[in-house]
């Protein structure tokens, strides 16, 4: 019985010492300017979207290897990865490039001297690309041809798709809009929502959709967008730049100067999970599928958790 109190107790002080280094540890990517994208392919390779391009980890970001080859703009604004593994970069008045072998090498696929700030790509593989002032363009044939769909004038910051198909464009200052025929015809969805700046949009496997606005803080919809509800309780900044959902429904919400917010409740309360992030201000957040949480920085470079997110997170 002693023996095992006194086993207890070395596991019960090994779990603070282990925790005492924090939530987050910094993974080797330099600091390279804003890392403005990230996602995560099925096989757990994490491709960081930055001022100098694409990096690629194969080893959960212990190493990265810049993959530029092709790459004649090295801006990279955001990326998307569809069903086939490949993977698309957006990039500051350069157009989109698009990898068949997971980003080794690049070729331009057209809106060349379009600044494309946003990527999502439907089940049945059609890509939507938002610009910084054109609205929106469709592709459905792997980004070979491209077509305006609408939105005009307006800079589509980000995009989400539903399960249904439903496709949201979040824009800066005139708020979301919804299509829901593959992006021809699209309807204003702003009903509740008191800043109409939305910064970052994801959806659950429920429909419910959240929003990220530039000083409102995030915003839910459990009704396709019809009307939109504030859910911020616990949140210290109002600027929610990015957001990620993993397969329990935890949601992750990346700040300004306020580093990373987690909700359990579907957004009704958010703690900060920041013990071991040096740099506050996170502009993408990607999950890997062993629930592992990547944050990309402002200048700090990329942070992964120290530990699953489908786990029970010690509030910190």
């Amino acid at each position: 019985m002693r023996k095992a109190i006194v086993l207890l107790a070395i596991a019960i002080l090994s779990f603070s010492f282990s925790n005492a280094q924090g939530f987050w540890q910094q993974t080797k990517l330099p600091a390279i300017g804003y890392i403005k994208s990230l996602v995560i392919n099925s096989r757990g390779h994490v491709f960081a979207g930055t001022g100098a391009g694409v990096f690629r980890s194969m080893d959960n970001g212990e190493s990265w290897k810049s993959i530029t080859a092709g790459l004649t703009r090295l801006e990279i604004t955001c990326l998307a990865i569809n069903a086939n593994g490949h993977v698309y970069a957006g990039t500051d008045d350069g157009g989109i490039f698009y990898s068949t072998n997971n980003g080794d090498s690049w070729t331009s696929i057209g809106m060349k001297n379009i600044w494309v700030i946003s990527l999502a790509v439907k089940s049945n593989g059609h890509l939507f690309a938002g610009t910084q002032s054109s609205g929106v363009f469709r592709s459905v044939d792997n980004g070979k041809n491209w077509t305006p769909v609408g939105l005009k004038n307006n800079g589509v910051v980000s995009l989400a798709i539903n399960p249904g198909g439903h496709i949201y464009a979040g824009t800066n200052g005139n708020g979301v809009f919804r299509s829901t025929d593959d992006g021809d015809k699209w309807t204003a969805v702003n009903t509740g929502l008191a800043d109409t700046s939305i910064w970052s949009l994801r959806i659950n496997s429920s429909g419910h959709i959240f929003a990220g606005t530039y000083d409102g803080g995030v915003f839910r919809s459990i009704t396709n967008g019809n009307s939109w509800t504030p859910v911020q309780t616990g949140m210290t900044t109002r600027w929610t730049i990015s957001l990620a959902i993993n397969p329990n429904g935890h949601i992750f919400a990346g700040t300004y100067d306020g580093g990373v917010f987690h909700s359990t409740d579907n957004g009704d309360s958010w703690t900060p999970i920041n013990a071991g992030l040096t740099n506050s201000t996170v502009w993408a957040l990607a999950i890997n599928p062993d629930g592992y949480i990547f944050a990309g920085t402002a200048g700090g470079g990329v942070y992964r958790s120290t530990q699953s997110t489908t786990s029970n997170i010690r509030k910190q």
